[in-house]
């Protein structure tokens, strides 16, 4: 009986999430097969599935990723037992942040494999094509993250170890129940490269609230990375790149924190004033924001991670003293003036109602670098025309730094690690560069997300 009225509240939470920007039309008592007859109703559904997939990324994943790889970077000073247990890497079963991660990841992926079961009512070709790549990529990019979180996908031999259940089929009734086993990390990502790819073909290249093509292949260019294929990890970085559909905006600040998506954005989580995980208690500014406007300041940057990190002329470094206005805040870090305000902040995360960084150009250039750099150590040929010297440079110019005549591995891993921090990579980082997390190994189980109790209390094959 549990597990059915489990099944049931992602059944239905999967039709009637509902957020003002994204329009969700079907309500919770409405007939599931009605929802599922109309081309307007798979749009719905396909609108739930972002929302959802949002709601996991904005407050939860980024945390995991950042939280469980800190070493010092910040100091916590809130009362939040998730993010003092992941800071501390003191997970257990019943950690509720991991249960709401995978609540959500699998009513998002519900969604999409409905969306994917009842394409052939969609008449129209455009309309049927846009609604088939966004269900493939929410199913590919949550497999692939519940992966990277609740299982081990790094190092030799993983591919055979145990993920997650992968879930290729939609579930309506409880007549439709199964108890899932574990998938191995193969066979999971065996299925998200499929979709990915698949998505890279079907999703339109000039789309900008959904994922589009060129979300698709920076996506790839992950999953790539994650797995050691260098050279496709540079080639869909370089496709991207070389699409001329983006460009670095002249002042990093300007990166993030838009309402509209800047040059630099492959993709954001869209939001509006009414539409917005930001302001959550679990979302990201509520913590690392310290100004009269936002934030419960409780995420400090440590002094001694910007002073062992940062050059004093480097742009992503500067440090605002002495503000008084949520207005002048326009460097990269800032001394809090919110309330409760103990330090210095980071201004990544500044505003409630704004667009969410996911995939920024910037990590293009950095995934190109790095795997272009493996490969010439390699003794093979690199992709595309710009040298990883090159791609270095470009993000060093816009830092305000001097360009550099020659690059080692570590030097490009430092200027990923300067550029995206705070941005949920860093977890992810150190497990492919098999780098120690404090007094942890990269293959730490204290670095896992446990599997949730109340899945495991209700499926005996997990």
């Amino acid at each position: 009986m549990k597990r059915y009225i489990f099944i049931l509240l992602i059944i239905v939470g999967t039709i009637s999430a509902c957020t003002e920007k994204l329009d969700v039309i079907p309500t919770d008592s409405q007939n599931i097969e009605e929802a599922l007859s109309t081309s307007d109703g798979l749009k719905s559904l396909r609108n739930s599935s972002y929302a959802y997939a949002r709601r996991n990324y904005t407050r939860y994943m980024f945390h995991f990723a950042e939280m469980l790889a800190d070493t010092g970077e910040i100091w916590f000073t809130g009362t939040y037992e998730e993010l003092e247990d992941l800071q501390n890497k003191s997970l257990v079963p019943t950690f509720m942040w991991g249960e709401y991660a995978w609540r959500y990841s699998y009513r998002a992926i519900n969604g999409c494999n409905l969306i994917l079961e009842n394409l052939d009512i969609v008449e129209d070709d455009v309309t049927r094509s846009q609604l088939e790549g966004d269900a493939r990529f929410l199913r590919g990019i949550l497999h692939f993250d519940l992966t990277r979180f609740f299982g081990l996908p790094y190092g030799t031999g993983a591919m055979n170890s145990p993920a997650v259940p992968l879930a290729t089929d939609g579930v309506m009734s409880a007549d439709d129940l199964t108890y899932p086993s574990r998938a191995t990390v193969g066979e999971v990502f065996t299925q998200v490269e499929a979709d990915l790819l698949a998505a890279a073909d079907l999703l339109p290249v000039d789309e900008t609230f959904f994922a589009n093509r060129y979300a698709a292949m920076a996506m790839l260019s992950r999953y790539y990375l994650t797995i050691g294929n260098f050279e496709q990890a540079a080639a869909m970085a370089d496709s991207v790149i070389e699409s001329g559909m983006y460009a670095l905006v002249g002042d990093v600040f300007y990166a993030y924190n838009q309402s509209v998506n800047s040059t630099e954005d492959i993709m954001t989580w869209a939001q509006s004033e009414l539409d917005n995980e930001g302001a959550n208690n679990d979302g990201m500014t509520p913590f690392f924001a310290s100004t009269n406007a936002n934030g419960r300041s409780e995420m400090v940057i440590t002094e001694e991670f910007l002073a062992a990190t940062y050059d004093a002329e480097d742009a992503r470094g500067i440090v605002q003293y002495g503000l008084t206005s949520h207005s002048e805040v326009n460097t990269m870090y800032y001394e809090g003036f919110g309330q409760r305000a103990r330090g210095i902040y980071s201004a990544k995360w500044l505003e409630y109602n704004t667009n969410v960084t996911f995939i920024r150009l910037a990590e293009m250039y950095l995934t190109r670098a790095e795997a272009n750099q493996i490969l010439l150590d390699q003794g093979a040929s690199q992709v595309g025309t710009n040298s990883p010297v090159d791609d270095i440079n470009v993000i060093r110019e816009r830092a305000g730094l001097v360009d550099v005549g020659s690059v080692t591995l570590d030097d490009i891993r430092f200027e990923r690690y300067r550029e995206l921090i705070f941005e949920g990579h860093r977890l992810h980082d150190y497990k492919r560069w098999q780098r120690s997390i404090g007094n942890l190994e990269w293959n730490s189980e204290d670095l896992i997300i446990p599997l949730p109790k109340a899945e495991t209390d209700a499926n005996p094959n997990l």
